[in-house]
């Protein structure tokens, strides 16, 4: 644990405020911005503006990190710590005046690789793309390895939001792959958790040596510390992959298949989507995404003859696969062996034909594995005026049934309002690791974006979006929808990722366990000053 110390902030440059004046003198002019559109965009998420924060900084180090930190706590200013800008539930968004935006996309370095002891120590600006692509240079993966959103978001945004996908039915959540982290407090003390704490040549080997003070700073969305860096796992790259995709008539009994190749511990990555969401790929595709899709399975085989075939296979197949009214199951297997993937494979096909399942061209489980990240602004330029809105929840596989039917309900009872908006919902689920299932309704529905959507946009885009009318109405309708299926998921027991400021944590948990939690805050943060409002703390 280190303790920082403030130098005293230089003279005051014409029209700049002290204040100002101070941050630059430890971040440089170019780690300070304060023109009104960007703090605008660093003040706005995918779904919601909220207070303009009167700075952004983006810190290069740990050292910067902490002095910046310090240095605004002690001016009384809230600090509120973002990642790549892809939440929906208020994760970054500032809820105070006198708010600083920690734009921590300029931490970005991978400090270590330790292929002995099987860890990485990186940055947390780091995007879990440049991560990956490092790793896999050296035949190396962290278990979880990132959402599909990894081309843009950053490794501290899902250790602070909490996240799944990719490992996940295998691994878990970001949470489970992490050995240690070092965070910054409120006051600016540096803190390394776990065996990489200790005095005596600190090593990330035990995550638990102790109590496990490296759980207390995840998925907390900021409200504890800010994270600096991260030490994940590593496993060998996967030297064997199988691909499995199977067609349901209807979502309970491909629920049900998910939920059995999860719970025997088959699959890599097990999920299934809506016959709405299906659709919706097919129609944003476009051959760009095609061609880049072929290109990483090609690369991605055995040997480039292999490569060529299953590339082939797929483009035979084209978009077949998209066709119909049907609930896809998708299955990625991962073995030491080929012997140990086929025997896999063959358990995984019999679970699926045991509920109705039919086997159909694997093509999207081996186009997500061979470019396992998505650019979604590239998506987003082809729709312009497209939002969309995640709302999920995880459960018990006793309860995924149940959930399913309760929310296909729930949308039959709003489908004549949302016919009127223009509002639409495509469901994924999603195995999270042997005990959870994720249920994700993804509504969508056409609206003016926010800054956060038109920042990233290109310049040929912007016509096509000045000419396009705000649609309040259809948007409030999709907030009024959020907050009735969140209550619906609260009533089913659910839990959460990405819990921000959207989900109900704090009126969720016994009064006595959300006091142990309110003390560590204050403990931590006694002035509140840690992206105030996240997980209802104060």
């Amino acid at each position: 644990m280190t303790q920082i110390d403030l130098a005293e902030p230089p003279e005051t440059a014409v029209g700049e405020s002290s204040f100002i004046s101070g941050l630059k003198a430890i971040l440089g002019d170019s780690g300070v911005l304060s023109d009104e559109p960007g703090r605008v965009f660093f003040s706005t998420d995918i779904f919601v503006r909220g207070t303009t924060a009167e700075l952004v900084i983006r810190p290069e180090s740990t050292d910067q990190l902490a002095k910046a930190i310090a240095y605004c706590t002690q001016a009384g200013r809230a600090v509120v710590p973002r990642g790549g800008g892809f939440s929906y539930t208020q994760g970054y968004v500032p809820v105070r005046e006198n708010s600083v935006t920690l734009d921590m996309q300029g931490m970005t370095e991978i400090l270590e690789i330790n292929t002995q002891d099987l860890w990485v120590k990186v940055q947390v600006g780091a995007t879990w793309r440049s991560l990956y692509e490092a790793l896999k240079e050296k035949g190396y993966r962290t278990p979880y390895f990132g959402p599909v959103s990894g081309y843009h978001s950053t490794v501290g945004g899902a250790l602070s939001q909490g996240s799944f996908f990719l490992g996940s039915t295998q691994y878990g959540t970001t949470a489970d792959t992490v050995l240690a982290l070092e965070v910054v407090l409120a006051d600016g003390t540096i803190l390394t958790t776990g065996s990489a704490g200790s005095v005596i040549d600190g090593s990330p080997f035990m995550r638990n040596y102790g109590p496990d003070l490296t759980g207390l700073f995840l998925h907390d969305a900021g409200a504890l510390a800010a994270k600096a860096a991260a030490y994940l796992k590593l496993i060998p790259f996967p030297k064997h992959s199988r691909y499995a995709s199977f067609g349901f008539e209807q979502q309970v009994p491909g629920i049900a298949a998910l939920s059995d190749i999860a719970r025997q511990g088959l699959a890599a990555e097990c999920y299934l989507w809506d016959p709405v969401f299906v659709k919706s790929l097919r129609e944003r595709g476009n051959l760009g995404d095609d061609l880049r899709f072929l290109k990483g399975v090609v690369s991605s085989g055995s040997s480039i003859l292999a490569g060529l075939k299953d590339a082939a296979r797929i483009a035979l197949a084209g978009k077949r696969v998209f066709d119909g009214n049907v609930f896809l199951l998708h299955v990625t297997i991962d073995d030491v062996s080929s012997a140990g993937a086929e025997e896999r494979l063959k358990l995984v096909r019999t679970l699926a034909a045991s509920h109705g399942g039919a086997e159909v061209v694997n093509s999207i489980p081996r186009a997500l594995r061979a470019s396992p990240f998505n650019d979604f602004i590239q998506l987003g330029q082809q729709t312009p005026y497209l939002r969309t809105l995640p709302v999920h929840g995880l459960f018990p596989h006793s309860k995924a049934q149940h959930v399913c039917t309760s929310v296909q309900k729930f949308f039959a009872e709003r489908s004549a309002l949302m016919e009127q908006h223009g509002i639409t919902q495509g469901t994924i689920c999603f195995a999270v690791g042997s005990t959870m299932v994720g249920y994700e309704p993804v509504i969508s529905w056409e609206d003016k974006q926010l800054a956060a959507h038109d920042r990233v946009k290109m310049k040929s885009d912007l016509e096509t979006l000045a000419k396009f009318s705000e649609r309040p109405v259809a948007s409030q309708t999709v907030a009024a929808i959020r907050q009735d299926l969140v209550s619906l998921f609260t009533e089913a027991g659910a839990g959460h990722c990405q819990i921000g400021k959207a989900y109900r944590y704090r009126q969720t948990r016994q009064p006595q366990t959300y006091a142990l939690l309110q003390s560590i805050k204050n403990a931590v943060d006694p002035h509140g000053l840690m992206n105030p409002g996240s997980l209802g703390l104060v």
